[in-house]
């Protein structure tokens, strides 16, 4: 298939049927669609940007058929993978796009998580890190993987779309669902990749598919939205009990009800080395202090003269205008204040020592600090020895220049100086979980250890005719658990028209 094509079927594919196929007017296509009686055909829009900078001015152009965005996609650069019910324009050259917000969705096609690094040169030397992340990793497998100017664009395409619909209470449940999904699959990914933009929005703009930028696309590796959900609220609960008991209570301080005097405000309005970083920069800053200007009850032509000194300190300044605009969001009454997870990030990015010296409120009455880093502490949790582990089998796969090692739990003990309770604690997690396989030597023969990732990668590596031999002495020490044998048809299928090819449904790894 021509890289046209395969632009053109990843387009097809995210849209699914929120757009129509033909023009309303001026169609070069024959139109032999008919209306179903008895059925809604409803349409919505999308907005296509044919440069960065002109998306971030929301100078854009909107498009309500797929033969209009296949005309236009190769120029454009940037657009919006989701379908609103509807887009207009602000000017009457039609230029400015207004509409593309959330409450206004129609349907939910994917979810994308932005990995952003500093240059091309990183960008270029990270790729096989982001593979490994997104490949072996997660769960699920993503559907599309594009390269932009400084980082990848990883999509998750659901195999239906997702239609929004407005309780009488004013609320959109499948909204909130999504939203919680793509919160767990950016810091899922922000554990492994650091460069992960945790604050995007995640119905916004993204890279378009287009010939010159595909770096990886399945079209059959569609993700089903309940069973991405029930993987969210897995990972989001074992995340919500590994934050603990770590976090300790300081002391009590004063009422301090309003954000702007809490000391990350003051920690933050002081920076002036901010620049476009690496997933919190300027605007992520900005924005995220008019937050706390607009739940403190600020006006906001105050807060534009707090803010606009801010910017005007900073050794890389905003232009004001887009100034104006963040502080325009944060005022629209979509928020209502400051996200503690965003004081977080900006905090550990922009202040020295964050983690031990600002403090955050919790409550209107009592303050808490954030936990020890590992090095300060005498003991380390589960999923810590879990993570050196990890690192461990792969760095002696690496080593060996094999898909396994062969050693004992008391020579891991010894290097990693884990106790080998703990050890075999660790190790068993990541047995059920089905991260780590073992199977005990005979004799004097070492254990034999590999991991999920260096079987896959393995197994991609070897030719078509081999792999069946492969995954027959794989199996024989391999228990035959609902993970081994998605991975058996992953590998094993070479004919995609003979044997139907299934999702990967993985044994849950939260």
């Amino acid at each position: 298939m021509s890289a046209m094509k395969t632009a053109q079927q990843a387009i097809d594919l995210i849209l699914h049927q929120g757009l129509r196929e033909t023009k309303a007017r001026h169609s070069n296509v024959l139109k032999l669609e008919k209306t179903i009686p008895g059925k809604q055909n409803k349409h919505g829009a999308i907005a296509m940007y044919r440069s960065k900078a002109q998306m971030a001015k929301s100078w854009g152009t909107i498009y309500t058929s797929k033969e209009a965005v296949y005309d236009n996609y190769a120029t454009s650069t940037h657009w919006t993978p989701n379908v609103f019910n509807y887009l207009t324009y602000t000017d009457a050259s039609k230029h400015y796009v207004k509409g593309a917000k959330e409450q206004n969705l129609s349907q939910i096609n994917t979810l994308v998580v932005d990995v952003d690094y500093r240059d091309v040169e990183e960008r270029q030397a990270k790729f096989a890190e982001v593979w490994d992340t997104a490949m072996l990793d997660v769960q699920f497998m993503p559907t599309l993987i594009l390269a932009t100017q400084k980082g990848y664009h990883i999509y998750y395409v659901f195999d239906e779309p997702v239609f929004v619909r407005r309780h009488a209470n004013g609320k959109l449940p499948a909204v909130r669902a999504a939203k919680a999904i793509a919160k767990s699959l950016k810091d899922f990914y922000a554990q492994k990749l650091p460069a992960v933009d945790v604050t995007c929005n995640s119905f916004g703009i993204f890279r378009v598919p287009r010939p010159d930028n595909i770096e990886y696309f399945e079209p059959k590796m569609t993700v089903d939205f309940q069973a991405l959900m029930t993987w969210s609220i897995n990972f989001a609960n074992d995340q919500h009990q590994i934050k603990p008991q770590t976090i300790q209570r300081s002391f009590m301080a004063r009422r301090a009800g309003r954000q702007i005097d809490q000391p990350w405000f003051q920690a933050l309005i002081n920076q002036t080395d901010i620049d476009q970083n690496v997933g919190y920069g300027r605007h992520n800053t900005i924005f995220t202090l008019a937050l706390a200007c607009y739940s403190s009850n600020v006006s906001q032509a105050q807060c534009f003269d707090i803010l606009d000194e801010f910017n005007s300190n900073l050794n890389h300044p905003l232009a004001t205008q887009h100034v104006q605009k963040v502080i325009n969001d944060a005022y629209s009454g979509q928020f209502h204040a400051a996200s503690r997870e965003y004081v977080n990030a900006l905090l550990e990015t922009w202040v020295p020592d964050a983690d031990r010296r600002v403090y955050l409120q919790r409550s209107q009455t009592t303050w808490y600090k954030y936990a020890k880093p590992r090095t300060e502490r005498v003991n380390s949790h589960v999923h810590e020895w879990q993570a050196d582990l990890m690192a461990y089998f792969n760095q002696r796969t690496s080593q060996d220049n094999n898909w396994f090692t062969r050693t004992s739990l008391r020579h891991i003990s010894k290097e990693l100086n884990i106790c080998l309770g703990s050890l075999t604690k660790a190790l068993k997690e990541l047995i059920d979980q089905g991260l780590v396989y073992r199977e005990k030597g005979h004799g004097r023969q070492a254990t034999m250890f590999a991991t999920r990732s260096s079987l896959l990668q393995h197994a991609m590596a070897l030719k078509q005719a081999q792999r069946l031999n492969y995954w027959l002495m794989v199996a024989r020490f391999l228990d035959p658990t609902e993970q081994v044998l998605a991975l058996q048809r992953f590998c094993l299928t070479s004919d995609p028209n003979t044997t139907e090819f299934e999702q990967l449904r993985l044994v849950d790894t939260g």
